[in-house]
C-alpha cells in the first residue's frame, strides 16, 4: 500500500491508526477534511487528529470504516 493510498487518524492519546484512504472516507467529516480546498494540514500531510476520541473509540471507528467498505454495498 503506498503512502498516498493511506490516512493516519490520530487519537488523543497519540495513537496512530494507518488506514486504507477509501475506508476512511466512509466518514463525511473525514472526506470534508481531505478533500477541502485550500492548504489545510489534513489535506497536505494525510492525518487528522482527533483530541477528543480515546485511542479505544478510534480502534471501534476504524474497524466500521473496513466493516462499512465491505458490508454495506449490499
Amino acid at each position: 500500500m503506498r503512502k498516498e493510498d493511506t490516512v493516519k487518524l490520530i487519537s488523543a492519546e497519540g495513537f496512530e491508526f494507518v488506514v486504507h484512504k477509501d475506508a476512511a472516507m466512509v466518514s463525511q467529516t473525514i472526506r470534508n477534511m481531505l478533500t477541502s480546498p485550500g492548504s489545510f494540514a489534513e489535506t497536505e500531510h494525510g492525518e487528522v487528529t482527533f483530541p477528543e476520541i480515546s485511542t479505544t473509540i478510534l480502534e471501534k471507528i476504524c474497524k466500521y470504516f473496513y466493516w462499512n467498505l465491505q458490508f454495506a454495498r449490499f
